[in-house]
């Protein structure tokens, strides 16, 4: 890595954006802490910096960072739905929803509306409504063309889970046989799935 000593904050971002195109996630993170050791105030430093520990499983963390950038930053829309999927992908829907109330201002035909609508849909079990739902949003996302790749990898998921579930129906012939895709199982699949939006990210940087 290049000597950072002598960059300024905006230019340290730039190098973590341009290294996380290039998939150098330790460099990208060294060089937001950097910068956020210079300007303790940058928004999105905090909003990158947490973005990349959600990508690598550090959830906490990611979700701390991302309640911060909106603190320094509360017109970025992007931070609030990633905090809010960061939320609901640890189980904590109300919490989810509470954060995810900032969007609806954006009207029922913005992207992150209809995202956030699609995954609180599939935390509530209503899988057809959420492919719907995000299927409307990639439609109409301009905004964040990466943001695309990773509802449809939701909507790949939840048409899977769908499918297991209908191969795995519990038998309706009054026998007393558990159902083999329990609730437990239900809900690690459902978690499986909301994880997806956080794999594979090979996405530009606007997320």
């Amino acid at each position: 890595m290049e000597s950072i000593e002598r960059l300024d904050s905006e230019e340290l971002l730039h190098l973590a954006l341009r290294a996380t195109q290039e998939n150098k996630t330790e460099e990208s993170i060294e060089y937001l802490k950097r910068a956020i050791e210079l300007s303790p105030k940058f928004g999105k430093a905090y909003y990158l910096l947490g973005a990349l520990h959600a990508e690598i499983g550090l959830y906490d963390r990611a979700i701390e960072e991302m309640t911060k950038a909106i603190e320094l930053e509360p017109s970025m829309s992007a931070a609030h739905f990633q905090l809010g999927l960061l939320y609901i992908t640890s189980g904590q829907v109300e919490q989810a929803r509470e954060i995810w109330k900032a969007l609806d201002e954006y009207g029922e035909t913005h992207p992150f509306w209809l995202f956030k609508e699609g995954m609180l849909h599939l935390a509530a079990d209503d899988y057809e409504r959420c492919i719907e739902l995000l299927t409307q949003g990639i439609a109409l996302n301009k905004i964040n063309p990466a943001l695309n790749k990773d509802m449809q990898r939701v909507i790949e998921r939840t048409k899977t889970l769908l499918e297991n579930l209908a191969q795995e129906k519990p038998k309706t012939n009054g026998s007393s046989e558990p159902d083999p895709f329990d609730e437990s199982e239900k809900l690690k699949t459902r978690k499986h799935v909301f994880l997806s939006a956080y794999q594979n990210q090979d996405d530009d940087t606007t997320h």
